[in-house]
């Protein structure tokens, strides 16, 4: 007898038996029912989803001698033959391979005959995105306007690819991804009629590495029987598919965990020696810390194995842990080597696992100002960087007036003048005076010279002061010696010169 492939024998012939795509299935039975029946489909969606399965279910709901109806009879000629792919009236296409304009041009043909035997004359075309323009262009018109006994259904991975010109004309249908459980449940209902022994973690192993197609995880299923026989364990899948089994990440997690660097280097040396594909690691990698952030949460402490129950670790190190995987999971797909990313991406999560909380730093350092008062004092007076030497000063002064000097320094457009102002304390102001100033001038010494530095009063000495601002005329200056400087031959050069005169005179 011949040998049926498990994707090929396991094949939904019902829309009960397809698995995972409700959603398109309730509408195309429901269309079945009302008689409304559109002229063409897309099924666009996932490899191994069900497109092609559920396009020949629907041309056997159409053409079935009990239909249309939603329960084609399997038993009839038309079903049988649509089943075994050699019904006249029902053409699969492979785009791929009949992608010209002649192609397009010989269907165009067939389809002005109506259906030798059927109710409807049902064309697939697989792969569609694959035909050219010309193709798209020649098809354009009959996907308008087919005849009433003919009925398209165009099957694709890359809907984006079908101009906008074909899909306007067509009901969209999106297969989505299989959800992983379905996957796991109709395997062991595979496992279980063929007589397959095999462990649930197996299981969980090859619907990972199906990543949510039905098609890939039944033919790795048969890959595996090959491999093991009638009993498969989750070794055996590890082995064939060179995927890391649970214990792998267990290990490493414990190395990260412990800070054990040297153990994250050996696994990565056994898991290259068995072909690891590490992209596909970091991806279950992620997996395994997503799982283990949702046990931490709910509290199942049954997931984490007992050596490491008792460690002190939270929410937040696997948070930062998932955040290093996910910020790293691109650098690996586009590394050189796989295996050296993956081994930076491991060095990072055990950097992270050191990381404090902000809200735990600041704790603790308050805990030490309040131990130690004496290092209080050792805080800046001013914000880093605004000193002109650059350098931190300790606030030792025990006098405001002294503080305010110094702070003074710091402001070096304006020091030279601030340096010369005079300074007295009254109550709770402070009182600086300088010579007549530019507005500008004052308006940089009120505004930004004096509120910074009473912030740092405030900072320094647990005080609240205003500093005010007073200018006055240099009345020393004598007539005498104004008239002799204005007087002077250079000046009154220079004034000719430039047609200048004296407005005041500064010493």
């Amino acid at each position: 007898m011949t040998y049926s492939a498990l994707a090929r024998k396991w094949r939904p012939a019902t829309f009960d038996r397809v698995i995972g795509q409700e959603a398109v299935i309730q509408t195309l039975k429901n269309s079945i029912s009302e008689g409304r029946i559109h002229h063409s489909l897309i099924f666009s969606g996932l490899r191994g989803t069900g497109k092609t399965s559920t396009a020949r279910i629907y041309a056997k709901a159409l053409n079935c001698k009990n239909g249309p109806t939603v329960e084609p009879c399997l038993e009839c000629d038309a079903c049988k033959e649509i089943a075994e792919g050699r019904d006249i009236d029902v053409m699969e296409i492979d785009a791929a391979s009949n992608k010209g304009v002649d192609d397009i041009r010989n269907l165009k043909e067939i389809v002005q005959y109506p259906p030798i035997r059927d109710r409807f004359r049902v064309f697939i075309i697989d792969e569609v995105h694959m035909l050219s323009t010309h193709a798209f262009n020649a098809l354009l018109k009959t996907i308008e306007e087919p005849p009433s006994y003919v009925v398209f259904i165009l099957a694709t991975t890359e809907p984006h690819k079908i101009p906008a010109t074909i899909r306007s004309r067509c009901q969209i249908f999106e297969f989505k991804k299989i959800p992983q459980i379905k996957i796991v449940r109709h395997l062991k209902d595979i496992c279980e009629k063929e007589g397959i022994n095999i462990d649930e973690s197996a299981l969980k192993l090859i619907v990972d590495a199906s990543e949510g197609s039905m098609r890939d995880a039944q033919s790795l299923l048969d890959q595996i029987i090959s491999f093991s026989g009638d009993k498969i364990t989750e070794e055996d899948v590890s082995v064939v598919l060179g995927i890391p089994d649970s214990t792998v990440f267990f290990k490493i997690f414990k190395a990260i965990v412990n800070d054990n660097r040297k153990d994250i280097v050996d696994i990565l040396d056994k898991l290259e020696e068995r072909n690891t594909d590490f992209v596909k690691f970091v991806l279950r990698l992620g997996e395994f810390f997503n799982n283990l952030l949702h046990a931490a949460i709910k509290g199942e402490k049954e997931f984490f194995p007992e050596d490491l129950r008792d460690k002190k670790f939270s929410i937040e190190d696997i948070l930062r842990y998932l955040n290093v995987i996910l910020q790293n999971e691109r650098f690996v797909r586009d590394a050189f080597s796989p295996r050296i990313a993956v081994e930076l991406l491991l060095f990072k999560m055990v950097f992270a696992s050191k990381v404090m909380p902000i809200a735990e730093l600041i704790s603790k350092k308050k805990l030490i100002i309040e131990s130690n008062p004496s290092q209080s004092g050792r805080e800046s007076a001013f914000p880093e960087g605004k000193s002109v030497k650059g350098e931190i000063r300790e606030k030792k002064e025990s006098d405001v007036l002294n503080f305010v000097k110094k702070g003074f320094e710091d402001f070096q457009e304006i020091a030279p003048i601030l340096r010369k102002a005079g300074l007295k304390e009254e109550d709770d102001n402070i009182v600086v005076t300088v010579h007549v100033l530019p507005d500008s001038v004052k308006e940089i010494i009120e505004n930004k010279v004096f509120k910074t530095i009473e912030g740092n009063i405030h900072i320094r000495f647990k005080r609240k002061v205003n500093l005010k601002l007073e200018t006055e005329v240099d009345v020393k200056q004598s007539v005498s010696e104004t008239e002799t400087i204005a007087n002077h031959p250079l000046v009154k050069k220079i004034l000719t010169e430039f047609d200048g005169r004296v407005e005041r005179i500064i010493k």
